[in-house]
């Protein structure tokens, strides 16, 4: 059960950012080639995969918080992280994260925060990262996050 902060009329009730109930390292990652405006899913993981799970919260890594990801790929250089938007989709299809630099998703750039928002019910490979210039990004680097969800009961 989460813990509420409650403000000072105690009426309104904010979650405490701090708490996780469960957390997995999640990529996509850049294959065949690297094209400008390409849509590159995120890989499938077979217990994220079933839609089976409720998103709230994530985090980006660039190769100075996360080298290689849990399967081995090379994560993406710091200076390639402003290149790089992504989008969720729930599973209804509907974006509710579009677009969104992922520069704004690394803890290092935004105060020390993980990104939370409403909990929305997810098909993992149904959200995507997409490059806004190449850079140095090269086939096989992946961009790595950290989601926080729970279990849908």
């Amino acid at each position: 059960m989460p813990k509420f902060v409650y403000s000072k009329n105690l009426k309104e009730k904010k979650m405490n950012n701090l708490i996780i109930k469960k957390s997995q390292i999640v990529e996509a990652q850049f294959q065949n080639s690297v094209t400008i405006g390409q849509k590159y899913p995120f890989t499938e993981i077979p217990n994220l995969s079933q839609n089976n799970i409720i998103l709230y919260g994530i985090e980006c890594f660039c190769t100075t918080q996360l080298i290689t990801t849990p399967s081995n790929n090379t994560v993406i250089a710091a200076a390639d992280v402003p290149r790089i938007i992504v989008t969720f989709r729930n599973i209804n299809k509907e974006e509710f994260v579009y677009q969104m630099p992922i520069y704004t998703l690394i803890r290092a750039n935004n105060g020390g925060f993980i990104v939370m928002f409403k909990p929305q019910l997810i098909n993992l490979t149904d959200c995507y990262i997409q490059t806004m210039s190449v850079g140095s990004i090269s086939v096989n680097q992946s961009v790595a996050f950290n989601f926080y969800y729970d279990l849908v009961s």
